[in-house]
């Protein structure tokens, strides 16, 4: 067993992705939270936290491949 990591830019990405995908979850809880505290309904806050986790997960798709550069 190789107890070091694998090198390259694969690993290096899905760790980035990983944790971009981690952010986006902890922002869709936060505005189901928020949601559910308004006293809207489940299904309310349901759509708001998925629309939240959508638009977190592409703007840290987008600052991902901005700060890729170019190949």
């Amino acid at each position: 067993m190789d107890p070091q990591p694998p090198n390259g830019p694969s690993a290096t990405r899905s760790l980035w992705l990983a944790i971009a995908g981690l952010f986006s979850l902890v922002i869709a809880l936060v505005a189901g939270i928020l949601k559910s505290q308004t006293g809207a309904g489940l299904a309310d806050s349901a759509l708001m936290s998925g629309g939240a986790f959508t638009a977190a997960m592409i703007l840290c798709l987008g600052v991902l491949t901005a700060a890729q550069g170019p190949r």
